[in-house]
């Protein structure tokens, strides 16, 4: 009998650490982001590898993957919300037809803080785009400032380190798809390097 309620007593201690630990790794701060906010601008490059599929109920052609560069784009960090954690982001891209930058976001995406610090710390969002793309992203912000500014050249920069994209043509009656991953990275740049004035 003694040893049971031992036991019981074990059991119930080993409860109450587990719930207080599971509270206490919960119990996070957010860290003040608002420097990322501050009409920064990162120039990046995007990749991606994918499966092509022809029609629905067809295999993919070809049968592997292939990388396909999607060129280059002007991300611009708007703003952070310490609320909801989260940063708000422009995308800026060129006109397919023209080869112009095009001064109107391409697309917004909202990436909600996941864990790290102010200056290390990993988003999450998902973008889906005017012509038919779904992306899902988790991106690392790595960072470093001096004198109260953001150190550029390649030091305060960003990539993902997961992703998932899925693309319909949406070009009727087209039933071709895409699906695979996306590869993003670049350097924080200034803003006086930025080669169009945007609208908005």
């Amino acid at each position: 009998m003694k040893g049971q309620r031992m036991l019981v007593g074990v059991l119930m201690a080993g409860v109450f650490l587990t719930c207080f630990t599971f509270g206490v790794a919960h119990a996070q701060v957010v860290p003040d982001l608002s420097a990322w906010a501050n009409d920064t601008w990162f120039k990046v490059t995007l990749t991606r590898t994918v499966y092509h599929f022809s029609n629905i109920g067809v295999k993919p052609t070809p049968s592997y993957t292939l990388p396909q560069s999607m060129g280059k784009a002007y991300l611009r960090i708007r703003g952070w919300n310490l609320a909801t954690a989260t940063l708000t982001a422009s995308v800026y891209a060129r006109d397919p037809d023209t080869g112009n930058w095009v001064t109107d976001p391409y697309a917004t995406i909202d990436l909600n803080y996941f864990a790290g610090s102010d200056l290390k710390f990993i988003g999450s969002g998902q973008l889906a785009t005017p012509d038919g793309m779904t992306m899902n992203l988790v991106i690392v912000f790595t960072g470093q400032i001096k004198a109260g500014n953001f150190v550029l050249g390649g030091i305060t920069k960003l990539g993902t380190i997961g992703s998932s994209v899925l693309e319909i043509d949406n070009a009727f009656p087209s039933t071709e798809r895409w699906a695979g991953s996306l590869k993003i990275s670049g350097p924080m740049v200034p803003a006086s390097s930025i080669p169009f004035v945007p609208t908005s």
